[in-house]
């Protein structure tokens, strides 16, 4: 079981319809304010309103309030919400308060997300059995959608993985593939429909 969150957790929400554009500014946000590397950044989706995605990340417990406070102004500055580190109300533009708490909260329960940057995650490389990839303790289950699958199966990861949070578990959800292997249901420059 994946565990609980360590470090400080953030939500955010800017009302974004491109996922790979949120994640992109989370990252650019860490880095260019000096925060250590992201531990956790999931995505969620955000049903009210307007359907569109809201983000967590789970930084290092070491992160500093300074760092804190520059990245949550970062982050706000396009016009975001931002929840965290504390329980306190979200902060930033008010429409998007709801989807910033909402994601805060998924990430600090591990209920919901879906993982771009979590620990491990570079083990889940190439080609390797699903036996292999629950030991590198990256993911904690593997669920097969159409396909019967046993620990010798081989999941093709073509270099590309985002598990998803289910009941504080970390899934890989893989589907089947030439040759008797399964690859990762998400793939890399998948498009979404509606999106």
């Amino acid at each position: 079981m994946t565990p609980p969150a360590r470090g400080p957790v953030l939500g955010i929400d800017g009302g974004h319809r491109d996922r790979t554009a949120l994640e992109r500014l989370v990252l650019e946000a860490v880095q260019d304010t000096g925060c250590p590397r992201a531990v956790l950044l999931c995505t969620h989706p955000i049903r009210t309103g307007q359907a569109h995605h809201a983000a967590s990340v789970e930084l290092p417990a070491t992160t500093g309030p300074t760092a804190l406070a520059a990245l949550a102004a970062r982050l706000m500055e396009p016009g975001a919400a931002v929840a965290g580190p504390d329980d306190g109300p979200a902060r930033g533009a008010q429409e998007y308060h709801p989807g910033a708490l909402q994601a805060r909260q998924a990430l600090l329960t591990r209920q919901a997300g879906r993982a771009v940057r979590f620990p491990g995650q570079e083990s889940l490389r190439g080609r390797l059995t699903i036996a292999r990839a629950l030991a590198t303790g990256a993911v904690d289950r593997v669920d097969a959608l159409g396909a019967e699958v046993d620990p010798d199966t081989v999941v093709d990861t073509r270099d590309f993985v985002r598990p998803v949070f289910h009941d504080g578990v970390l899934v890989l959800q893989v589907t089947p593939a030439a040759g008797g292997t399964v690859i990762p249901l998400e793939l890399r420059d998948q498009h979404i429909c509606g999106h």
